[in-house]
């Protein structure tokens, strides 16, 4: 077998051990024996966000122990911490503090970073490792831990923002404390302002951001959310930036000019005033979302995607069935506080009375003039077959004096019933749901990875939908290509919602915007041209999102080995994890990070640098570097030279262990280069593939004489 073959043979077989690890689990263990295993603790959780045009960047800096854990071992623990992130993130860098230095991850093709990570767990030294398990899940893992010691990391992410006409918005990452033993005591908020970025606001309104500053983050706005982090469901939000509707950012990298741009496709259609009756239907056996975090999340909708000019009304299930008003309520939010006050979760009842709470629903809507939309979120199952289904259905369909569209949001994530009809899979009361919202002309929306996304994709459909759209962009001289959909790939999408896309471009601005579709089955189109481009420049982060949803395309279609070969080169050289590579955080000379305490620079939690290797720096001193080390098929060696040594001649030569040179490299170019990258194959001067083995990198001149030590794994 080739060590080709051997290495793809074993990275699939990481990657399918991979995917037994459960979704979310915080485990400690003790890998000398494994049987003793136990759940660990967060005990201290710091979060930065940043907004970055169409993606934000997120760190999270989480302290993991294993306190309360009970493990009777004085063996050092591996930490075992298995998550998800948000559709269409990708990270972007991971530190390890050891000490009081931190440890910067880098990247390499997952074989070696596995073969590495276990070598150094047998010999217990302090490692860590994060990968890619699935397409939104990742494991990290820390060795060593002392039973009463702690561990601390910093996982940094892009994720896209959600784009409404007043906000945008992101994810706070609070769902990554749930699978903590012991609630987390302290857990705080960190973000940026700018021109750009206004006015930032979290989900609940009773807490809000205060001025600090520190040597590490510099000045910022931070916010304790310890006592809300338990809602696993809560947002950050800046004022929109766009301008008529658009937000465009352009980067020119070489000679390749990349863009990031969103547009609300129905900007010039008008909408209407709206009613709209909210029934909730709660069965606490089928729904890992509790009543409270449901309540806080439709707070957070009416407040945000209603306006002063709609109107709404709360009804519930209960013995009886439960109202907020008698009347419709305005949408302002002295109201939907008014409301909130007297609504909590108890007020709710623990069991289903889906087909009384539809009645009542219905008789309201009738009463108070048969126009509105009926908005149900329920998780019951006690529908849950076609016969039942249809009978309801059909008493509903009796009820109402006119047809009203039925909205459903099925929340149902625990002990699914499944069933099947018209040789068609169903869960729990998915067929009910399904066609009563399809006769009515409604929509229907089962909770997917994210319950605030999954709800606001259904919310948003309320102003009504385009569909068969279309967004194209082209310059007036020149031409765009490679063109990438983040939000809004085919499907019919709210009148509210956004476009966003990120493509690459040659040639001369202005650049030209083109929308079109189909909105209550009129065709529509609108043109905008942008003809400033330096108004428009943006961070860096533009290409490195081209690229990360270029890495994604890829990896989600046919993969083969050039795939999978250009999908790592790309992973190493743009600090992009994906299910063929890892972060690796070591503790030797070459790994620490001395810009790390700098945060405050990047506007939210780590470097964005397409490029990993801080070429742009001016050394201080020599250093020597290779990555990956042991390699497989290619290592990358930097030096970097200060200025007292920059034009001296330099040599720079491999030898193996008998002093016999084995590749000499040309240094004519590299003489005034203050940082140097050199490339090596496991190749001689004569193109021969050399045997596995350690091998002696050295960098020399008239005195001066520097080794690194090199290990060859075929």
């Amino acid at each position: 077998m080739s060590s080709v073959i051997r290495r793809l043979t074993f990275l699939c077989l990481i990657l399918f051990a991979s995917q037994t690890y459960s979704q979310w689990s915080l485990t400690v263990l003790d890998p000398q024996q494994t049987w003793k295993t136990s759940q660990g603790s967060i005990d201290e959780a710091v979060f930065s966000v940043g907004p970055k045009g169409l993606y934000s960047q997120v760190s999270a800096y989480l302290t993991f122990s294993a306190k309360g854990s009970n493990l009777s071992t004085t063996n050092p623990l591996e930490v075992v911490y298995n998550f998800e992130l948000p559709e269409g993130s990708f990270v972007s860098d991971m530190w390890l503090w050891i000490g009081d230095k931190i440890s910067n991850g880098k990247v390499m093709d997952l074989w070696t970073a596995s073969q590495i990570y276990e070598s150094i767990v047998k010999r217990k030294q302090d490692p860590a490792i994060l990968k890619k398990t699935g397409a939104r899940s990742y494991q990290l893992r820390i060795y060593p831990m002392g039973i009463n010691e702690t561990r601390k990391v910093k996982i940094t992410y892009l994720t896209p923002v959600f784009w409404s006409e007043a906000k945008i918005t992101v994810n706070i990452p609070t769902e990554l404390l749930k699978v903590s033993r012991n609630q987390v005591p302290k857990v705080v908020l960190k973000t940026w302002k700018s021109d750009e970025w206004r006015n930032p606001i979290i989900t609940d309104p009773n807490y809000s951001f205060a001025a600090s500053s520190d040597t590490f983050f510099g000045d910022h706005l931070e916010v304790d959310i310890t006592n809300i982090s338990r809602v696993y469901s809560n947002n950050l939000s800046f004022d929109n930036p766009m301008v008529g509707g658009v937000y465009f950012k352009q980067y020119k990298l070489a000679n390749e000019g990349f863009y990031e741009l969103a547009v609300f496709p129905g900007n010039s259609l008008s909408g209407t005033s709206k009613k709209v009756l909210f029934l909730i239907d709660y069965d606490i056996r089928k729904s890992t979302t509790t009543r409270a975090v449901l309540l806080t999340s439709l707070k957070q909708l009416l407040r945000s995607y209603l306006t002063t000019n709609d109107q709404f009304n709360i009804m519930y299930s209960g013995l009886n069935i439960g109202k907020v008003s008698n009347d419709w309520v305005g949408c302002d939010p002295a109201n939907i506080d008014k409301v909130y006050s007297s609504l909590t979760e108890n007020s709710i009842s623990t069991y289903s009375n889906l087909p009384a709470l539809m009645k009542e629903g219905c008789e309201y809507i009738n009463k108070n003039g048969a126009s509105g939309t009926i908005f149900l979120l329920s998780n019951s199952d006690l529908q849950g077959n076609n016969t039942t289904a249809n009978q309801l259905i059909t008493d509903i369909r009796k009820l109402m004096t006119v047809n009203y569209p039925v909205m459903v949001y099925d929340y149902n994530d625990k002990d699914y019933v499944y069933y099947y009809f018209n040789s068609r899979a169903y869960i729990g009361n998915e067929y009910f749901y399904d066609n009563l919202s399809r006769i009515t002309g409604g929509a229907y929306q089962r909770i997917g990875s994210n319950l605030n996304s999954s709800l606001t994709d259904l919310f948003l459909r309320l102003n009504g939908t385009i569909s068969s759209y279309d967004l194209y962009t082209s310059l007036q001289s020149g031409f765009c290509y490679g063109r990438q959909a983040i939000n809004g790939k085919g499907a019919p999408i709210s009148v509210s919602s956004a476009i966003t896309q990120v493509g690459k471009y040659t040639g001369e601005f202005p650049f030209i915007v083109k929308t079109s579709g189909m909105f209550n089955s009129e065709p529509f189109t609108q043109t905008m041209v942008i003809n400033n481009a330096i108004d428009k420049n943006g961070e860096d982060i533009i290409p490195k999102a081209w690229i990360g949803n270029y890495i994604n395309t890829q990896t989600g279609s046919t993969v083969t080995n050039s795939i999978i070969n250009e999908v790592i080169g790309l992973s190493r050289t743009h600090k992009i994890l994906t299910n063929y590579t890892a972060f690796l955080a070591l503790e030797n000379d070459t790994s620490w990070c001395t810009t790390c305490y700098t945060e405050s620079k990047t506007g939210g939690g780590g470097n964005t640098d397409l490029a990993a290797d801080g070429a742009s720096e001016i050394p201080t001193e020599f250093s020597m570097e290779a990555y990956p080390n042991p390699f497989n098929s290619q290592v990358t060696i930097t030096v970097k030279l200060p200025n007292n040594m920059l034009g001296q001649k330099l040599s720079f030569k491999i030898f193996n262990t008998l002093g016999q040179v084995v590749k000499a490299f040309s240094s004519d170019e590299l003489q005034s280069k203050s940082v140097v990258k050199l490339f090596w194959d496991g190749k001689n001067d004569f193109g021969e593939v050399i045997s596995s083995g350690v091998y002696l990198f050295s960098v020399s001149g008239g005195k001066f004489v520097k080794t690194l030590k090199l290990m060859y794994v075929k």
